[in-house]
């Protein structure tokens, strides 16, 4: 689970993405940006509704923050 002051990273994983040609280019561009860059999360967040909720996480990563659901994230300094 993915916490305030972990380091992550995008996961490795094949995402399931949405049918939508502009949700594909929306992943694609975020792979090609933080695909292998170390981010800071500064915070996470409940979002979403009863039925479906997620969680966000605001993270530090390239000298800006970015928001990024905690699905796309893995934690890369768990002791394991």
């Amino acid at each position: 689970m993915v916490k305030t002051g972990d380091l992550v990273m995008l996961t490795n994983d094949k995402w399931a993405v949405p049918g939508a040609l502009t949700a594909l280019k929306f992943y694609k561009r975020l792979q090609n940006e933080l695909d292998g860059k170390t981010m800071l999360v500064l915070s996470v967040h409940e979002a979403g509704t009863a039925h479906r909720p997620t969680r966000n996480a605001i993270v530090y990563v390239s000298g800006y923050k970015k928001t990024l659901n905690t699905k796309l994230l893995k934690v890369v300094n768990e002791p394991g």
